[in-house]
C-alpha cells in the first residue's frame, strides 16, 4: 500500500495498540507515529480496556498473547457491546480453530508475527476502509427488525412500516445512537436532549418508555445506578 495513502486513511482515526512485548510495541508504535498522532498504547488487556472506555478508539490493534486476559477475552468482552470497533489481532496461531474465532468476533484479518510494515499498512488500511463505511452507514439496527435512517430520520419496524415519533423521542434515539457504545447518564440525556427544561429522573425514564414501547423492550438497557446504553446489536 502506498504510504500517502495509507496515511490519508489513518490520520484521522483513534488507534489503540494492546502488546505487552515493550520492544515490539516500541517499534511498531514508532513506524505508526508517522502516520497518525493518535496513537495510545497498553500492555494488557486491562489496562487497554480501561483505556477503551476513556478514548473509544476507531481501530485497535490487539496481541493474542497478554499476561492476564489474554487478546481473544479482550476481544469477546469488547464484541459483547461494540461492533463498530475494528480490530486487527497480532498472533502466532495459524490454526483452522483460531480462524473459527476470528469470523465469529468480526476481526478485519489477524497478523502473524513477525509483521512486515507492508503488512501492518494492508491490515489497518482495511480496517480504516471498514470503520468507514460503518460510520457513513445510514441504517441503523436497532434489533427486533428494527431500523432508523439516519437521513430520512425515518424508523421503521420488522415489516417495514413506519413508525411515527415525536420530536423529543427522534432527537433523544438520535442522542442514543450517536453514543452507541457509551452508557448515558440522567445530566448527560438532561443536558444535551433538553437543554431548554429542567427534567426529572421520571420525566426522562417516561421518554425511555415511550420509544421502548414503539420499538420492542430491550431497546435501551437500564445500567443500574448509571443510566442507559442503547440496544448493542450487531451495527452498533
Amino acid at each position: 500500500m502506498d504510504h500517502y495513502l495509507f496515511a490519508s486513511k489513518i490520520k484521522d482515526l483513534t488507534l489503540l495498540y494492546v502488546e505487552d512485548d515493550p520492544k515490539i510495541q516500541a517499534y511498531l508504535a514508532e513506524f505508526l507515529r508517522r502516520y497518525t498522532s493518535n496513537l495510545h498504547l497498553s500492555q494488557s488487556a486491562e489496562e487497554g480496556m480501561e483505556l477503551y472506555e476513556k478514548i473509544h478508539p476507531d481501530i485497535i490493534l490487539l496481541d493474542i498473547n497478554l499476561p492476564g486476559k489474554s487478546g481473544i477475552d479482550f476481544a469477546k468482552a469488547l464484541r459483547k457491546y461494540d461492533c463498530n470497533t475494528r480490530i486487527v489481532i497480532l498472533t502466532a496461531y495459524t490454526d483452522k480453530e483460531f480462524l473459527l474465532i476470528a469470523v465469529e468476533l468480526k476481526l478485519t484479518r489477524y497478523l502473524v508475527k513477525p509483521v512486515t510494515s507492508m503488512e501492518l499498512m494492508e491490515a489497518l488500511g482495511k480496517a480504516a476502509d471498514e470503520y468507514s463505511m460503518i460510520k457513513h452507514s445510514s441504517l441503523i439496527d436497532l434489533g427486533e427488525g428494527f431500523q432508523y435512517d439516519q437521513e430520512s430520520k425515518m424508523l421503521y419496524d420488522g415489516e417495514q412500516h413506519t413508525v411515527t415519533l415525536r420530536r423529543k423521542e427522534m432527537q433523544l434515539l438520535e442522542f442514543f445512537i450517536a453514543h452507541a457504545q457509551r452508557t448515558l447518564t440522567y445530566d448527560a440525556l438532561q443536558y444535551e436532549v433538553w437543554p431548554e427544561s429542567i427534567m426529572t429522573k421520571d420525566a426522562i425514564r417516561a421518554q425511555i418508555r415511550n420509544l421502548r414501547k414503539k420499538t420492542h423492550p430491550g431497546l435501551i438497557k437500564n445500567i443500574a445506578a448509571i443510566g442507559y446504553r442503547l440496544y448493542d446489536g450487531d451495527n452498533l
